[in-house]
């Protein structure tokens, strides 16, 4: 696998610890249970030893990442 760009990734965070997910939907950085502890999924730093999780369809699917709050009027 190649890496990902650094924008295509998102965060999900409970201001404990933290997540970044991919494009993809693979959870490539995740420490637990505290952001300075050690990662258990890490990637984003070594694709082949770093390990990640990830879900995916059995069909192809179209993602979008939205950036910024959106306004509707």
């Amino acid at each position: 696998m190649a890496y990902q760009p650094i924008e295509s990734y998102g965060i999900i965070g409970d201001m404990h610890s933290v997540a970044l997910v991919g494009m993809d939907g693979s959870i490539d950085w995740f420490c637990f249970p505290h952001f300075d502890s050690p990662s258990v999924f890490g990637r984003i730093l070594d694709d082949r030893k770093g390990g990640y999780f990830q879900i995916t369809s059995a069909r192809s699917a179209h993602q979008k990442q939205l950036t910024g709050p959106r306004r509707m009027f």
